[in-house]
């Protein structure tokens, strides 16, 4: 068993690597690492990459698979919510594909989502601000994707030290993700959704083929516990069904990787192709790892894995298929092990990405005097922008073991990373809506609104968490939401800024 895990973790350290050095050869400038402008290497190039891409955008080892595999007992079917939020959060950013694009095309470069917010509502300090809090989101999110990478392949290989192991997964993401930049991420994430789709053919083969040859269909349903395949009320479900609606219905249209597709797509076609295929393709995927987790409990677990099975019910699961001894079994151990660990490296490196661009455009080039023309060809900005990336790792990584040794849990902090940032929401929908100057009334309220935002959404799940209250930590996404909307609202009202000017230009 052990032997498989490492040559299916092995295969995708080859493939992501050699795909970023691959890339990373026409790696000119700036813009070929970070999609600034149109027509160069950082691009996506179709509607099925665009697709692809944003779906493995949504498929976390950590936040999704694990996750999903942890909380199957406690949720059972009411984890299809966060299937049905998902893909309502990418329909929402579909309705808001025109605007975006439209909006985007006023600038004459490609601007993140913190620089598109600060310039429409004329604050410096929101564009430093929104930044610094989606970049502090995703260093947390990047670390967590790490750990729990390296946990998962402890309860499969004990053998191995679990900080080497850290760092392997460490140095394979930001290698492949500094030299390829942008275009690494996009190539690797339909690598990542091609594994995908494997897993989740050779998984469900397995869960068959071990239910007939065990001890029958009947038999292995019946171990499943009654609550898991029933929608039946348990403690904290409220708190748990509001959390996610508010973490996965806005947060797309606030989220910096889905605005880096967007401003890499080189047509509006791109854009709107693609975010459809993306709802479907997103319900499809989740659906059918929320099935999986919750017939998972079919499964014997022998007492040589029960010691695995008190740590992660998809390791024991994994467990039960390395002890079959067959070689369908050893085939399907090898199919899940590369898409699970693909999954993780193809997260990663969106984090990556995503933070490298936000700290370089729009915190540390703000001080810079030469012009973005100039900075777009430049090699010196190039290795400036991939030491930001290469630090931004190293970051994360101590970052996750402040916040376990404080006490967060993955679910915990996946409340807290994403809740968050639902704070940027209310400003990107205004500033997608509204005119430039109803909106620079609002700066200092707006810069407000999202400083507020974030610090109530990581203080309540901080404080949930220390005091054992789950629910304050499943609610962080709602207060930071609401406390960033009442912020923006009050705003508007007291600015004036509901009078909409006759003379005033809409850009879009």
């Amino acid at each position: 068993m052990s032997g498989i895990v490492v040559a299916a973790l092995l295969l995708a350290f080859v493939t992501y690597i050699g795909v970023g050095v691959w890339l990373g050869r026409r790696t000119r400038g700036l813009a070929d690492l970070l999609p600034l402008g149109l027509g160069r290497a950082a691009r996506v190039a179709s509607a099925q990459e665009f697709s692809a891409s944003t779906v493995a955008t949504t498929i976390s080892l950590a936040t999704v698979v694990i996750a999903f595999f942890e909380l199957a007992e406690q949720l059972g079917l009411w984890l299809f919510w966060t299937v049905l939020t998902t893909s309502a959060g990418l329909l929402l950013v579909r309705l808001l594909a025109g605007r975006i694009w439209n909006r985007m095309a006023v600038y004459d470069h490609r601007p993140t989502l913190h620089e598109f917010l600060g310039t429409e509502f004329h604050s410096d300090a929101l564009r430093y601000v929104s930044a610094a809090c989606t970049s502090l989101g995703f260093l947390a999110a990047f670390a967590v994707e790490l750990t729990v990478g390296s946990r998962f392949f402890a309860w499969l290989v004990p053998d191995v030290p679990a900080p080497v192991v850290v760092a392997a997964l460490s140095v394979v993401a930001f290698v492949y993700t500094a030299v390829g930049g942008f275009r690494a991420v996009i190539v690797t994430d339909r690598i990542q959704m091609v594994s995908i789709r494997l897993l989740l053919v050779a998984l469900p083969a397995f869960y068959i083929y071990f239910a007939l040859r065990h001890v029958g269909w009947a038999q292995s349903l019946d171990r499943i516990p009654y609550d898991v395949l029933h929608l039946t009320y348990r403690p904290g479900l409220i708190a748990f069904l509001v959390g996610i609606l508010i973490i996965n219905v806005p947060t797309f249209i606030s989220d910096m990787s889905i605005w880096q597709r967007i401003a890499g797509a080189q047509r509006p076609e791109t854009v709107t192709g693609g975010l459809l295929s993306s709802v479907l393709g997103s319900a499809v995927t989740w659906g059918a790892f929320a099935l999986l987790a919750c017939f998972s409990f079919i499964f014997v677990v022998e007492p040589a894995a029960a010691s695995v099975a008190t740590l992660n019910p998809l390791a024991a699961v994994l467990q039960v298929i390395g002890t079959w001894g067959t070689f369908f079994s050893g085939a399907v151990l090898f199919v899940v092990v590369l898409g699970l660990y693909g999954a993780m490296l193809s997260t990663a490196s969106t984090q990556l990405i995503a933070v490298s661009h936000s700290v370089y455009e729009d915190v540390f080039s703000g001080r810079l005097r030469s012009s973005l023309a100039d900075r777009m060809e430049s090699q010196r900005e190039l290795r400036i922008s991939r030491t930001i990336l290469v630090v931004a790792a190293l970051v994360s990584t101590l970052l996750v073991q402040v916040l376990s040794m404080v006490g967060f849990s993955i679910a915990d902090l996946v409340f807290a990373i994403y809740g968050s940032q639902v704070g940027l929401c209310p400003l990107a929908i205004s500033a997608l809506l509204l005119k430039r100057r109803q909106l620079s009334r609002m700066s200092d309220w707006a810069a407000s609104a999202v400083s507020a935002g974030f610090v109530i959404g990581w203080g309540s799940a901080a404080f949930g968490v220390l005091s054992k209250q789950a629910s304050l930590v499943f609610l962080a996404p709602a207060f930071s939401l609401v406390v960033s909307g009442i912020l923006l609202a009050a705003g508007f009202l007291v600015s004036g800024a509901w009078k909409a000017p006759e003379d005033d230009v809409d850009p879009a």
